[in-house]
């Protein structure tokens, strides 16, 4: 799948949604919505990137993918460095390194076309490090308003 961001809101306009729906459910302003969709900007930054990503295919095929399921549909891990920056619209190593939280100097010395390294941030942006399982739920809504009681 190797779509644009024009393209990406496009599928999102013909959905039913508008640049300001669109912007409020990404968290951008709807004017950078806009500016995606006519070309005017070719690089989001990294949250509104991923951002766009995941209400796309949650737009599309609701409730069968995860959050990390849907960047990992647009993200192979054998993908290059170049491929990395050119998908998610990043215009520089450092822009990566950012996001990956790295030292940039770490991040230039990658090889334009190799793997990418299994560095912990980069499987995390890949979607391949597993989430710990969600904490049980108490089953007494009211354990945190009992206190001790002492009777004389």
């Amino acid at each position: 799948m190797d779509k644009s961001w024009a393209s990406i809101i496009g599928d999102l306009q013909s959905g039913g949604m508008t640049y300001a729906q669109i912007g409020e459910a990404i968290g951008a302003a709807g004017s950078t919505v806009g500016d995606l969709a006519s070309g005017r900007s070719q690089s989001p930054r990294a949250t509104t990137a991923f951002a766009l990503l995941r209400l796309h295919a949650d737009r599309l095929t609701p409730n069968q993918l995860g959050d990390s399921d849907a960047v990992r549909i647009l993200i192979d891990s054998r993908m290059s460095k170049r491929a990395l920056r050119a998908r998610l619209g990043l215009a520089s190593d450092k822009h990566l390194a950012t996001l990956l939280q790295l030292p940039a100097s770490q991040v230039e010395g990658w090889p334009e076309e190799g793997v990418l390294p299994a560095l912990p941030q980069i499987q995390r942006l890949l979607g391949g490090e597993t989430k710990p399982p969600d904490a049980a739920l108490p089953t007494d809504f009211d354990h945190d308003r009992i206190t001790q009681v002492d009777v004389a």
